[in-house]
């Protein structure tokens, strides 16, 4: 089993704060409705940290090469276009 580099575990991390903040958006725990970052943290929050995980992950697996890093490289391209997709599902699917 190969060990995990610093890089894939801080993009581990951030990932699931990236997905902390979606869950806060919907749940939440932490009121963001009733300050200035209403809205924002749901659009931009996991397209702003995708980038920086899907930087690091990518410096991950050219240190060690697993399947781990792989497959983050891939949710943080999928994150990354996280607004474009909450964007054009509801239009897409209701034909609005």
């Amino acid at each position: 089993m190969k060990e995990e580099s610093i890089f894939t575990k801080c993009s581990i991390g951030i990932l699931i704060v990236s997905f902390l903040i979606l869950v806060n958006e919907y749940i939440q725990l932490i009121p963001t409705h009733s300050t200035r970052l209403e809205g924002f943290l749901l659009y931009y929050g996991p397209f702003i940290l995708a980038i920086i995980g899907g930087i690091l992950s990518i410096f991950g697996v050219i240190k060690h090469k697993t399947k781990l890093g792989l497959l983050l490289i891939v949710i943080n391209f999928i994150l990354l276009f996280w607004p474009v997709i909450l964007w054009n599902l509801p239009a897409s699917v209701l034909g609005l």
